[in-house]
């Protein structure tokens, strides 16, 4: 709003600069030279693939902490490779909020005592920490990589950024039971289904005896149903509580 404001004050003042500047342009195109006597006409270069809006796409990390790769706020974005999954799961979970995050979950199990076949001590915080790791490795890989590339499904969250509270709220909600096609529109999302179920049921091998099982195995595929919805809304509503804060501050 300044600049316009300045801009249109410059013009005011020096009117008779501005319309010798136009006459010296002549009917060129912006951003073009003049036309000099024996030369042809510059043609104006078409913008290279990089120069696209969708290729510069930004991932600002949420509260400056939380990454947010696997979210876009593009409509139109184009399909990821299953080269392209594979960098996404890279980033994700090599990501030092990840690993920090696992360290930290690790750390309140350990307080709990969860689960008790690890024991304690450093040894017990050392099996927590790994299988924390495992299991979000696993996931991802299942989840962000695998069966995305197998059912052509796209692994991230379109982000709807405004609009009625009801509509981004059920487009959050629903994200766990339908998700986005590569050659687009929606279909039901068998990516973050049987890559939940195959995650759950990998855990078998590094959980203690007393949490493994058919029983264990779909009550960890359960439990991740409300946790996914939260991430979902996280990932919807997560920027415009910031913006909330920043405000406030």
């Amino acid at each position: 709003m300044r600049a316009n404001l300045l801009f249109l004050l410059l013009v005011s003042l020096f009117p008779s600069s501005v319309s010798r500047a136009q006459e010296s342009a002549g009917t060129q195109p912006d951003g073009l030279p003049p036309v000099l006597p024996g030369r042809a006409a510059p043609v104006e270069q078409p913008a290279t693939p990089t120069e696209s809006p969708h290729a510069g796409e930004k991932h600002p990390r949420l509260f400056w902490v939380v990454p947010t790769y696997g979210v876009t706020d593009i409509k139109s974005v184009s399909p990821l490779t299953p080269g392209g999954k594979w960098r996404l799961f890279v980033k994700n979970e090599s990501d030092p909020f990840t690993l920090g995050w696992v360290a930290f979950e690790a750390a309140v199990a350990q307080s709990n005592d969860e689960p008790s076949g690890y024991g304690q001590g450093a040894a017990g915080y050392s099996k927590r920490f790994g299988a924390g790791l495992a299991d979000e490795w696993s996931a991802g890989f299942f989840r962000t990589f695998l069966f995305p590339s197998v059912f052509h499904q796209d692994p991230r969250y379109y982000r709807l950024g405004a609009g009625p509270f009801k509509k981004r709220l059920g487009h959050a909600l629903i994200r766990p039971v339908l998700t986005h096609k590569d050659s687009g529109g929606r279909a039901f999302n068998w990516s973050g289904l049987l890559g939940g179920m195959a995650a759950s049921g990998l855990a078998n091998a590094y959980y203690p005896e007393s949490d493994r099982g058919a029983g264990a195995t779909f009550s960890r595929i359960a439990l991740r149903i409300p946790f996914s919805m939260l991430q979902e809304l996280f990932n919807e509503f997560g920027p415009d509580l910031e913006n909330k804060m920043l405000r406030k501050k």
